[in-house]
């Protein structure tokens, strides 16, 4: 009998009909993440924002609301740019959303261009940490803030998802290690008191 369960693959790279009712998932899931991480992102009206492995799309609808500048969203998977795409049409068809697809350790976009940058649910499966973090600095302007959350603050409390998924989930102490070896200053990080979620904020 084959399993109709998720996947490794599909949650770090969802794809066909098990990835599109992934991504929808997660859009609705991820709700309370998204806006205990955007509340430390601070975004102003005049901030360009970029969100690192988008997903669904959702988080960008949220930046959307809270900045009139450009936004921007990138995923490795090509399921998920579609999703993004869908879910924010009217802001891709005017201009002001531009969602593609890529990896975090190669971001096709200027040295300097951002003024916030984004990752939700995503480190899990980033092929290098330190490596996306470097980059995630060169598209941020002098000042710029990076803002990371994640609901697994370290690999017990994601128990038997960090093995079957082939999950990395970087405790406080080594994300904080990595965003500083990475040029990042004043990094901060906290577990939400209830939740036991994990939220990095950094400045550039």
């Amino acid at each position: 009998m084959i399993s109709s369960a998720p996947t490794e693959s599909q949650f770090s790279r969802p794809s066909s009909l098990m990835g599109r009712i992934l991504l929808r998932s997660m859009n609705i899931g991820h709700g309370r993440l998204h806006q205990w991480g955007l509340k430390a992102a601070g975004i102003q009206l005049t901030d360009r924002v970029l969100d690192v492995g988008c997903g669904g799309g959702k988080a960008i609808s949220r930046i959307l609301e809270e900045t009139r500048r450009e936004v921007a969203g990138i995923d490795h998977s090509p399921e998920a740019v579609k999703t993004a795409r869908s879910v924010n049409r009217a802001a891709v068809s005017s201009g002001r959303l531009r969602i593609v697809e890529s990896s975090v350790e190669s971001l096709p976009f200027r040295d300097g261009f951002f003024d916030v940058v984004t990752a939700f649910e995503t480190t899990y499966f980033w092929p290098e940490l330190q490596a996306g973090l470097t980059e995630i600095r060169r598209v941020l302007s002098p000042g710029g803030r990076l803002v990371i959350a994640n609901e697994f603050a370290d690999r017990a409390s994601a128990g038997a998802w960090a093995d079957r998924l082939n999950m990395h989930v970087p405790d406080s102490e080594a994300l904080a290690g990595a965003a500083y070896e990475a040029g990042f200053l004043m990094v901060d990080v906290s577990v939400h008191p209830h939740k036991g979620w994990l939220r990095l904020v950094a400045a550039k």
